[in-house]
């Protein structure tokens, strides 16, 4: 449109309202979108689609509420009159006709392939030459480009070959190692479980130091099968699984906190007797003999209210480290009493 014929304003052709034109681009018809969606909504009537029976405000002329409603019709109506079948058909045939007039026959066994992509017809033994092909096309290219191939195990020699006597069955065999011995693992598990054998039953010389006098020769026939002892630790009263009947403690602190207060008694030349602070836990029922408080039993020192073994009669007053004489306490109670004798309640536990 030339500038002489195209218009400076409009009227909208909803509300009437004036409106400039631009320079550029069709002539507007509405002055704005409101306008533009009313006048589409006035030409909306309600009714309802003939395929879902559901209501709808639609366009005027249309008669489905969607355009899925409209196309499951059409296919509908296409399947009961037949166009659909026959249209399917034809497809198939044509495929057919097209795929047999580009048949090709398989490089390696000569079957037709009505597929125009396919290289091989499928087959799992056309499938290995196929590959092998391409592996050696690959491994020609890359000697051409490097001067040797990368990796052709097909046409690498076997490994050398050794006649030996096997050492356990006595037979002879061949290997591929010059260090092997035995003709087979099982050979070789057998000599293995009877050196294991004669090692747990030799005797065993002791070693010699610089004391000649001391040289001795103990025969220890140890067992083939190790043996297992099971025993509740003395200080936290917890059962263990061993294979030293020697071991009478749980854990390694376990056994240096015993070896701590046997070494306290030992040092004030005090009588020792086996204690065991479980044991005297539970005859105090978990409460502090000093204060008359429960002890926190998952806590350790030094935690104040961790449990402790207290002495009643103090070793640095001539007392012994025995259970008559050992008492529950708490860590900051007996930091507190130290080596003295708090009133006579305790004397009297002593008497019991």
């Amino acid at each position: 449109m030339s500038e002489a014929t195209r218009p400076s304003t409009i009227a909208c052709a909803r509300c009437g309202v004036e409106k400039k034109v631009g320079r550029r681009g069709p002539v507007p018809v509405y002055c704005s979108d409101v306008c533009r969606a009313g006048t589409a909504n006035d030409r909306r009537i309600d009714i309802e689609c003939v395929h879902c029976g559901q209501s709808a405000s639609v366009r005027s002329g249309s008669r489905y509420c969607s355009a899925r409603c409209r196309n499951a019709s059409n296919h509908e109506a296409a399947r009961m009159d037949g166009r659909y079948d026959a249209a399917l058909a034809k497809s198939r045939e044509e495929t057919v006709r097209k795929r047999a007039a580009n048949a090709r026959p398989c490089p390696y066994c000569g079957e037709p392939m009505l597929h125009p992509k396919r290289i091989q017809c499928g087959k799992s033994d056309c499938k290995r030459a196929f590959n092998a092909e391409r592996q050696r096309d690959y491994q020609q290219r890359y000697k051409e480009k490097h001067g040797y191939y990368q990796t052709r195990l097909y046409d690498r020699g076997r490994k050398k070959q050794y006649a030996i006597t096997c050492a356990q069955c006595g037979q002879e065999a061949v290997v591929t190692k010059t260090t092997s011995r035995f003709c087979s693992t099982d050979c070789w598990y057998e000599a293995k479980r009877l050196a294991t054998a004669r090692a747990h039953s030799q005797i065993v010389p002791w070693r010699r130091n610089r004391y000649p006098l001391r040289i001795q020769v103990i025969q220890a026939r140890r067992p083939l099968r190790r043996r297992w002892f099971s025993g509740c630790c003395p200080m936290c009263s917890t059962w263990f699984v061993t294979d030293n009947p020697r071991h009478q403690h749980c854990s390694l602190r376990c056994g240096k906190r015993a070896a701590k207060d046997k070494r306290r008694a030992l040092e004030r030349d005090a009588f020792v007797a086996p204690v065991s602070r479980a044991r005297v836990f539970e005859r105090d029922r978990w409460t502090c003999q000093l204060c008359g408080k429960r002890v926190k039993r998952n806590a350790v020192v030094p935690d104040p209210m961790a449990p402790v073994l207290d002495h009643v009669l103090p070793l640095a007053q001539g007392g012994t480290h025995e259970p008559a004489n050992v008492q529950l306490a708490h860590y900051l109670c007996n930091s507190l009493k130290s080596d003295s004798v708090w009133g006579d309640g305790e004397q009297l536990a002593l008497i019991g």
